[in-house]
């Protein structure tokens, strides 16, 4: 296999521009499907191609697509990146730690967890959950999302317009190339200096404003990347470089995976049904409450009653005339068939709801409603989104961590893995825990001294301590520990006694 560097990159692959062509018209067979998406719920997140920022865009005749984009799109923020706790764990390396004592190894654990909160710090001194929120809106409504982590900065989102992307039938990434339209007032000096030179070889000199830059990411190798930026079919100087693939700053985000598949399926699109139904029975009544409210009188030909009489008349007025008779109102009489449509729509808005994970619309509305009730049905609704958890664990969690971790020491991957502690996860964590206190109730029915008897009360509370996601060593005391314990204390009482007996004497 040819070994590919700087110098033959172009060559062996092409210019950018071909291959982003290349891989466009697959692309844009998806595309009718994310605009439709997109259309019913936030039309600003993919337009049509080529619309400008003035133009007006559709607005949907109902609020629940947008609600519910917005309310999934911040509980998966709160998910994968929550502003408080740890959602992550670093964990040694079992080779380095398998000959360590116990001493040796809790000063390990320290360290590691202080890098832990290193990290989180990290995060939020770069601001990632900003742009990240703006990219989850992508996945949710197209499938598909391209982040980029500036090192040492913040995350910069492309939308699914701005990128072509290649995997292999298991879906792992193969090429990525990202087209951005730049205004030749905020390039760099190297590449004006690059485009002047290209404009004197030309001999239809054009004065464009913008111009097209690309960035191209390759897989060169099982476990590296290379890439680079071009601009009119030059490579810009000093933009090639390669990564290793754990720490590639171009992170592809899909909501599904697919084998054989080079994007991913939103969740949009797998409603899209009940969204255009809902659409349509939201404008059906929307107009049907219109016209019905409008409000016309007739008057009968060849009435007494003079239409002038009835327009100038005040309330409480007397009018010469048979007005009952003379007079009527036009009605449309479709109150109960808009009453069907009206049922309908709260069904398909109860099913998006639990499909959206809106809770609110899933809580019964009662007095009586218990805090139990609405775990069990957080609970029930959010492992549904199961797969999607995994998915974004392994293609955005941990890229995302270990950049960060790049961020603050370039040698943390060989002392240290990262293991993910939210989605999946914690979904039978908060199970386990949920099951130990249904076990516990139980058993307390018995009394305490069958719970006495039969319980093991140090297992218990490490299995407590395992599902809330902390460390049981650090907490939970030992027999070896109650033991010690026990033995001071007899032996403080027996000194007691011993000081008693001597000032008795």
């Amino acid at each position: 296999m040819m070994k590919i560097n700087q110098k033959n990159i172009q060559e062996v692959y092409g210019s950018a521009s071909g291959q982003y062509g290349a891989l466009e018209t697959r692309r844009r067979s998806l595309e009718y499907l994310w605009k439709e998406s997109s259309k019913l719920t936030l039309p600003y997140i993919f337009p049509e191609e080529g619309i400008s920022e003035s133009a007006e865009l559709p607005t949907p005749f109902n609020s629940i697509g947008p609600s519910a984009v917005n309310a999934l799109a911040s509980k998966l923020l709160l998910t994968l990146l929550p502003p408080t706790g740890n959602f992550f764990r670093l964990l040694p390396y079992e080779d380095d730690v398998e000959e360590l004592d116990e001493d040796a190894r809790q000063e390990v654990d320290t360290l590691l967890s202080r890098a832990e909160q290193d990290i989180l710090m990290e995060i939020d001194k770069q601001a990632l959950r900003v742009p990240l929120y703006e990219a989850m809106k992508y996945l949710i409504i197209t499938g598909n999302s391209l982040v980029y982590k500036v090192p040492n900065g913040s995350i910069k989102t492309f939308s699914p317009y701005e990128y072509v992307v290649e995997r292999d039938y298991i879906g792992n990434v193969l090429k990525i190339v990202i087209r951005e339209y730049i205004s030749k007032t905020a390039l760099p000096d190297k590449v004006i200096d690059l485009l002047e030179q290209d404009e004197e070889n030309k001999t239809d000199k054009t004065e464009e404003q913008e111009v097209a830059i690309y960035t191209v990411v390759l897989r060169t190798s099982s476990n590296k990347f290379s890439t680079y930026q071009e601009v009119e079919g030059n490579m810009i100087p000093g933009s090639y470089k390669t990564y290793k693939e754990n720490l590639l700053p171009y992170i592809p985000l899909r909501w599904t995976s697919s084998n054989n598949e080079y994007y991913g399926r939103g969740l949009v699109e797998q409603y899209l049904g009940d969204l255009r139904r809902l659409e349509g029975l939201s404008q059906m009544l929307m107009e049907a409450s219109g016209i019905s409210a409008k409000t016309i009188f007739g008057l009968r030909p060849g009435s007494t009653t003079k239409i002038e009489d009835l327009n100038q008349a005040y309330n409480g007025d007397f009018i010469m005339g048979d007005l009952e008779r003379e007079v009527s109102v036009l009605r449309v009489e479709k109150g109960n068939d808009l009453a069907v449509a009206e049922r309908q729509a709260q069904l398909i808005e109860s099913r998006l709801a639990q499909a959206f994970l809106m809770l609110s619309g899933q809580v019964r509305d009662s007095e009586r409603t218990t805090a139990t009730e609405v775990r069990a049905v957080a609970a029930e609704l959010e492992a549904t989104l199961g797969g999607t958890f995994s998915i974004l664990a392994a293609e955005l969690q941990l890229p995302l961590i270990a950049l960060v971790m790049n961020d603050i020491n370039p040698n943390f991957d060989e002392l240290t893995e990262p293991a993910i502690t939210t989605g999946v996860s914690a979904i039978s964590r908060e199970k386990d825990f949920n099951n130990l206190n249904i076990m516990m109730q139980t058993l307390s029915q018995l009394g305490p001294e069958v719970v006495a008897q039969y319980l093991d009360i140090e297992g218990y509370l490490k299995a407590v301590s395992t599902s809330l996601g902390f460390d049981a060593s650090t907490m939970v005391k030992t027999e070896e520990d109650r033991l010690k314990e026990q033995q001071q204390q007899m032996q403080m009482q027996q000194e007691q006694v011993a000081a008693t007996t001597d000032m008795g004497v």
